[in-house]
């Protein structure tokens, strides 16, 4: 009778015993599946999060020159070309350089000559020279090629324009 009690039994729960152990490593490799899952999402989601939070501290390396150094450059070899026309080129493109730095700088006004004047009342020590060269720069825009540019004048200019951008860190 006893034989017969286990055989009913052992036949009846073994069959049912294996599927619930092929369902129960199912639902473990789940499980673990989804708990690795969870660790990594996380682990990414949390390096992104920092990323984000913290990428205003970290400056990226600069790769060449900025633009505005590029600019400057290629305004520097109009300068040194020898040829007026490119000079006449280099006066404008540098007095407009010289006009960004200053609107930067936070003066106000309606024109560059009443962003200069704001300069000359908050004491700046290089507004005379940007007055002058800025002068020039009318000269040669409003005249054109009816004002003769000497090379001692535009050698003055490059200097000035060249000081200011590059002592005022505008270049960097």
């Amino acid at each position: 009778m006893l034989d017969a009690f286990q055989s009913f039994f052992q036949s009846d729960f073994s069959g049912s015993l294996s599927f619930f152990r092929t369902i129960g490593f199912m639902l473990s490799l789940g499980f673990f599946i989804g708990i690795v899952y969870s660790i990594v999402s996380s682990t990414y989601v949390s390096a992104e999060v920092k990323k984000k939070r913290y990428e205003h501290f970290v400056q990226p390396e600069p790769k060449g020159p900025s633009p505005r150094r590029q600019r400057w450059e290629d305004t520097a070899d109009m300068f040194r070309s020898g040829n007026p026309t490119n000079w006449r080129v280099a006066i404008i493109d540098a007095d407009s350089m010289l006009e960004e730095l200053i609107i930067e700088m936070g003066y106000q006004g309606d024109t560059f000559a009443d962003r200069l004047k704001a300069m000359q009342r908050a004491g700046v020590p290089w507004t005379d020279a940007a007055w002058d060269v800025h002068l020039l720069r009318n000269k040669v825009a409003h005249e054109g090629s009816r004002y003769p540019l000497t090379d001692r004048e535009v050698f003055r200019a490059f200097k000035i324009y060249e000081n200011i951008l590059a002592g005022s860190g505008y270049l960097a």
